[in-house]
C-alpha cells in the first residue's frame, strides 16, 4: 500500500490523518474577533471599577490628604453607567446573539465617552491645581505665607481615574476595530 500526496490540507472536519472527523472545528479563523469583544468587556468592567476607586488626591499642610472618587459627584455615576453599557455589549455578542446596528454604535460612543470624561477629567484636576497654586501666592500675599503654602500643597491624578481612561481608549479601539470589521466582513460577502 502506497499513500498518494496530496498538497491541500486535510478539511476542518477531519483529523489530520483523515480517517475521523475532529471532534472541535478549528478555532484560528475566528480567533481575532471574540478577543476585541473581551477586550470591551474588560474595558467595561475596568471603567467600572475605576469609577469607584480614587480620582484625585490633595495633600496640603494644614487640611492634611483628601482623596476624591468617582462616585462623591455625578461623574463616576454616569462613568460606571457608561462601562455598564460596554459589559452589557461584549456579553451579548459573546453570547452569540445579534443585535441591531444601533447597539455597536451606542457602545462605541459609550467608550469614546468614557475617554473624553477621563481625559477630561485628568485636565482639569491638573488645571485647579495650577489655580489654586496662583490664587494662594498673588498679590495679596505680602508676607509670602501664601507661595510657601502654594507650594507645599501636592494634588495627584487617583489610580481610579488613570484606569478609567485607559478602558475608554482600549474599548474605543476595539469597539472602532469590531465595527469597522463588521463593514469589512459584509462588503466582501
Amino acid at each position: 500500500m502506497s499513500q498518494s500526496f496530496s498538497p491541500e490540507p486535510p478539511s476542518l472536519n477531519q483529523s489530520p490523518s483523515g480517517d475521523q472527523p475532529a471532534e472541535a472545528p478549528a478555532v484560528g479563523l475566528t480567533a481575532a474577533r471574540p478577543i476585541r469583544e473581551w477586550t470591551v468587556l474588560g474595558a467595561g468592567i475596568a471603567a467600572v471599577i475605576g469609577s469607584f476607586m480614587p480620582w484625585g488626591k490633595v495633600s496640603a499642610p494644614i487640611i492634611g490628604t483628601v482623596t476624591v472618587s468617582g462616585v462623591d459627584g455625578s461623574d463616576g455615576w454616569i462613568t460606571a453607567g457608561l462601562g455598564l453599557v460596554l459589559v452589557v455589549y461584549a456579553g451579548m455578542t459573546l453570547r452569540g446573539q445579534r443585535t441591531h446596528m444601533a447597539v455597536p454604535v451606542l457602545a462605541v460612543l459609550a467608550a469614546l465617552g468614557l475617554l473624553g470624561a477621563g481625559a477630561w477629567k485628568i485636565a482639569d484636576l491638573q488645571a485647579t491645581e495650577a489655580e489654586t497654586r496662583a490664587k494662594m501666592s498673588g498679590e495679596d500675599d505680602v508676607l509670602g505665607l501664601g507661595k510657601a503654602m502654594s507650594e507645599a500643597v501636592q494634588v495627584s491624578v487617583g489610580s481610579g481615574l488613570w484606569l478609567l481612561t485607559f478602558a475608554g481608549l482600549a474599548g474605543s479601539v476595539a469597539m472602532v476595530l469590531i465595527i469597522v470589521g463588521h463593514y469589512r466582513g459584509r462588503d466582501s460577502s
